[in-house]
């Protein structure tokens, strides 16, 4: 008897989907304003929760002393194609040739694709420690990295220190114990705290640029002159991203909703959205969108809603699939599997 989907995971995707496109059409804008401090409230959160979802789904990963090579595969060439794509949008607006290209230093959206193989290899290392001093050392990882300026962008090890801890984190979440967290008692307490933590980061959204920069843009406390500061300011802003994140899975739905469609299908939003903005970026949109205020805010999350409705179309989720699938290599895999037996 086939198991009933958990639709509550599909809506939770679905809002991070929208968030993460948000963020990225928002992103070219520098202009101080009310779009730079949503964007920088967005990104405090959105990509916490994201990998945590990511970490709690990965637990199939690698099952009875064998990886799910199929889903691994998946992800190396949708990684290829990814950066591929991006370069090729770069190399045709000028900004960039395209022999600089570079699969083994991302700064852009395809770090994540490749922090999850990363993240995916490293689950034999984990699966049988116990969960609290692993996500421990990865904490302690992900502060300690910013002292060394040399953890960057290469091997996206910047981003895969720093969020271990929040995929970890759903690695090792169970069910049982993600619903003793979610009880109505303590949804007044955590929402609460979260408003807080929303309220202090807009009024405070213009400083923020440095200490979002030691998270996303691979920054070390030495560039930014944080020395002593810079591990509590990340640790700080690891807090924010757990205690915000917790408050939003209160308010998701747990049936079937509208978008639970568009939370299945994430995978050719991320990709695509990127470069559909990245062709309105050097078509020089973005000139007139800084000076626009609240309006532009508001065009912007219509062209999210609209590209995500859009990419989450059966047809071009089936094409992406069919494309990304490696069915020889895969085979291979599967042949040679005692060789890759943990």
């Amino acid at each position: 008897m086939k198991a009933e989907r958990d639709y509550f995971f599909d809506n939770v995707k679905a809002v991070l989907i929208f968030l993460v496109v948000l963020g990225h059409f928002l992103l070219p804008i520098h202009e101080e304003g009310v779009m730079v401090l949503i964007k920088r409230l967005i990104y405090v959160f959105h990509m916490p929760l994201f990998v945590f979802v990511s970490g709690y789904f990965s637990k199939r990963i690698y099952k009875d002393g064998r990886f799910n090579f199929k889903k691994i595969l998946y992800l190396i060439k949708a990684y290829i194609v990814f950066v591929i794509a991006i370069q090729a949008v770069y190399a045709i607006s000028g900004f960039r040739s395209f022999s600089e290209i570079n699969f083994f230093s991302q700064s852009g959206a395809p770090w994540y694709l490749f922090a999850m193989i990363v993240w995916y290899l490293m689950i034999p290392l984990v699966r049988n420690l116990k969960p609290v001093p692993v996500i421990a050392v990865n904490i302690v990882l992900a502060l300690v990295a910013g002292y060394f300026k040399n953890v960057g962008d290469f091997l996206c090890l910047s981003r895969i220190l720093v969020f271990g801890p929040f995929f970890f984190l759903g690695y090792y979440m169970e069910q049982p114990l993600l619903e003793r967290a979610l009880r109505p008692e303590y949804k007044k307490i955590v929402t609460t705290a979260a408003l807080s933590i929303c309220v202090g980061i807009l009024l405070t959204g213009k400083k923020m640029h440095d200490e979002l920069g030691m998270v996303y843009e691979n920054i070390s406390y030495y560039e930014l002159d944080r020395m002593w500061e810079g591990p509590f300011v990340r640790l700080t802003l690891m807090i924010a991203a757990f205690v915000i994140s917790w408050a939003i899975l209160f308010y998701v739905p747990r049936g079937k909703t509208a978008v639970s469609f568009i939370g299945q299908r994430t995978m050719p939003i991320y990709m695509l959205h990127r470069i559909l903005r990245d062709i309105l970026m050097f078509a020089g949109i973005y000139e007139y969108l800084g000076d626009w205020g609240w309006f532009a805010l508001f065009v912007l999350i219509c062209l999210s809603i609209s590209v995500i409705y859009l990419l989450a179309n059966r047809h071009v989720v089936d094409t992406m699939n069919r494309f990304l699938k490696l069915h020889a290599l895969g085979r291979i895999f599967q042949r040679g599997g005692q060789v890759w037996r943990m």
